[in-house]
């Protein structure tokens, strides 16, 4: 994992405070600079205020000005700086830290170097791809190899992967002497930065995993430090054993689980929801470190072959899920050549949270929303210095008008752009503004 620092920020009266600022690694404090009074000028390369911000933490907005060094926040609050830098009239708009999508399928898309509108102009400064049980083998070889990097991104591996390149499309349990070459392989791809093991289950041939041979395989992962992502082997007749099942693959590996895109699919089944909200409190209350992500949409992409449309996720449970403690955002999105997509998630998720579930249904505060799209998700990653905006964060910054901001994409129209997002930086490199993508190889790989 990336060596990365702790930062906190004291949130009391902030507007009206001065705030102790970082900057290029040496501590400065706001004071007097002689006898006089005279205050020393915080050393920024640009300024964006008149800004409401949203912290990333869930804390209240506030009032208050922002200043980028290179990559990094070095001052929030209040302060001076010199008349050399870059000022930014954020015209009173929101500026969250940069959205997470931590559950993707873009691996391919973001390899082919083509255009990352359709993340950029939702606000996303950071994706996990590797999700469902399928990834790139070759992690180091991935990134070496990558055109450039609009975005942060990061890979976990998948288990089909691992399989596939030890026994191939197979029918059948995996052997023990097969086991042992898929947990050598696993663990060059963990020492090459992926971040855990992702499972599909219910897909073939994941389907012939055993929880034993899950069990064995993420007992590597925990000697590195990630986490284990899965889609459980049944969302639907079976999701209660399956969830079961993920429970206690984490317990007894002893790491922590990524719940994917929780649902209880067709109409059948909704009414076993509270119950799936009852089993992931549970495993937390028993020591577990688990956690789940939804995407805002009552279909999947299975649904999307049923003509009519009949969606298998019912709107309650959704907006139950999207107001849980132990739930944050992703998408779920693929996308593919020329920026097409099947389903209006991978162009739509975070600004239908910003204007459907938080302005329009009223479901649960901005500031709440806000962090599950970056502060949440940080953790679960272990990022250390992302999610939040305070002095010695990554500058991964997202402006926009919370009155505006509307998904477009729809079950006709998939590849259409949001609206309402103004600005987006990636490690202080401004990569989006006003409905363009603009020149930006400011991307980082997360590992």
């Amino acid at each position: 994992m990336l060596t990365r620092r702790q930062f906190l920020i004291g949130m009391g009266a902030v507007a009206a405070s001065t705030l102790v600022s970082l900057a290029c690694g040496k501590k400065t404090a706001f004071s007097n600079a002689n006898s006089v009074g005279a205050v020393i000028p915080l050393d920024c390369d640009w300024v964006i205020e008149n800004v409401s911000i949203i912290d990333g933490t869930g804390s209240l907005a506030y009032p208050g000005k922002v200043a980028v060094k290179g990559e990094n926040i070095v001052a929030v609050g209040d302060f001076v700086y010199p008349a050399t830098s870059k000022v930014i009239d954020g015209q009173g708009f929101v500026l969250a830290p940069g959205f997470i999508d931590i559950h993707t399928h873009t691996e391919d898309y973001v390899h082919s170097g083509e255009s990352m509108a359709a993340v950029l102009s939702q606000g996303v400064t950071m994706q996990i791809g590797g999700n469902c049980g399928r990834s790139p083998l070759d992690i180091a070889g991935y990134f070496q190899t990558l055109p450039h990097l609009a975005i942060n991104y990061g890979l976990l591996i998948g288990y089909a992967t691992l399989r596939e390149a030890v026994i191939g499309r197979v029918h059948g349990k995996t052997s023990p002497a097969a086991l042992s070459k898929m947990q050598e392989k696993l663990a060059a791809g963990l020492q090459s930065g992926a971040l855990g093991l992702s499972t599909g289950l219910e897909y073939f041939p994941q389907n012939y995993a055993t929880t034993e041979e899950l069990i064995a395989l993420c007992e590597v992962v925990k000697e590195y430090g990630g986490f284990y992502a899965t889609h459980i082997r049944s969302e639907y007749d079976a999701v209660l054993p399956a969830l079961e099942e993920a429970i206690q693959i984490g317990i007894k590996a002893n790491l922590p689980v990524q719940y994917s895109h929780i649902k209880a699919g067709y109409q059948r089944n909704w009414p076993k929801f509270p119950k799936i909200i009852e089993m992931l409190e549970e495993a937390k209350k028993s020591g577990l470190d688990i956690t789940s992500d939804v995407y805002p949409y009552t279909y999947s992409s299975t649904d999307l072959g049923i003509k009519p449309l009949r969606p298998s996720i019912s709107e309650e449970n959704m907006l139950i899920a999207v107001t849980h403690p132990l739930v944050f955002y992703g998408s779920d999105s693929g996308l593919y050549s020329g920026g097409r997509a099947s389903h209006p998630r991978a162009y739509g998720t975070f600004p239908r949270y910003l204007g459907y579930i938080v302005r329009e249904k009223n479901t649960l505060p901005l500031e709440k929303a806000i962090a599950k799209m970056s502060g949440e998700p940080a953790k679960r990653l272990s990022l250390k210095d992302r999610g939040q905006i305070g002095p010695g964060y990554k500058a991964d910054l997202v402006l926009f008008d919370a009155h505006e901001v509307i998904d477009k994409a729809t079950f006709e129209h998939p590849s259409v752009l949001s609206e309402g997002i103004r600005q987006v930086w990636v490690n202080g490199q401004l990569a989006w503004s006003e409905g363009k993508v603009l020149e930006n190889n400011k991307g980082q790989v997360i590992s």
